[in-house]
């Protein structure tokens, strides 16, 4: 009797080490720094049109960067503030925007109107337009009819073509490894392009008529 209650003591002892040794261990989170990421701004009008989209980065002392489809936005007065989940987006010192960060989403928005929209996105270690082609269309507003296109990358170049794709033959400037710029000086032409969402937005302004079209891709 005494054996088995021996026996029966070192089973217990077993199982026990046994589930200690199963338990995971602790998923340590990163602390949020809203350094790595950066914000992309949509404002749309009463058809839900994409009429104005940036992206907003968070630099060193309170400095942001804005890159639209003008290129990055030369301007010293943006700037921002960050505490306690509280992100505001001020320009010359008053305070434009303020959202609510939790989970490393937006949450919530307050002084930015109904219109507008905001997306938060890590920064990207490499570029992400590098290498790859989308497939996808150009609309304007309230028009049914899209017209095809495709478009391939390399790290400094990107060609565009409804059929018969060439090389990339044309620069564009590179923002943060998710957004990029380019302008057609011949044809007084700004291309804008964000990837979201594994998704390719493409924004268009034709100066020369001052008209626009949207763009959606996908790789």
């Amino acid at each position: 009797m005494k054996t088995l209650n021996v026996l029966l003591l070192l089973l217990a002892v077993s199982f026990i080490a046994c589930k200690k040794d199963s338990v995971a261990p602790k998923e340590i989170k990163e602390p949020f720094d809203i350094r790595q990421h950066v914000l992309v701004t949509r404002q749309t009008n009463n058809n839900n049109w994409v009429v104005n989209i940036s992206v907003t980065s968070f630099e060193a002392q309170s400095k942001s960067i804005v890159f639209n489809e003008g290129g990055q936005i030369p301007d010293n007065g943006f700037t921002y503030s960050y505490a306690d989940g509280v992100l505001k987006l001020l320009y010359d010192g008053r305070v434009n925007s303020e959202l609510k960060i939790e989970n490393n989403l937006i949450a919530s928005k307050k002084l930015s109107g109904i219109t507008t929209s905001y997306q938060l996105v890590k920064i990207p270690a490499e570029n992400q337009f590098n290498g790859n082609t989308y497939n996808g269309g150009w609309k304007s507003e309230g028009s049914l009819l899209t017209s095809v296109a495709s478009v391939k990358f390399t790290d400094t170049h990107y060609s565009e073509a409804s059929i018969n794709l060439p090389p990339p033959n044309k620069t564009y400037q590179l923002f943060k490894n998710i957004a990029a710029y380019s302008y057609d000086v011949t044809n007084r032409v700004d291309s804008f392009w964000v990837l979201s969402d594994g998704k390719l937005e493409g924004y268009r302004q034709y100066g020369n008529s001052n008209t626009s079209i949207n763009g959606t891709f996908s790789k």
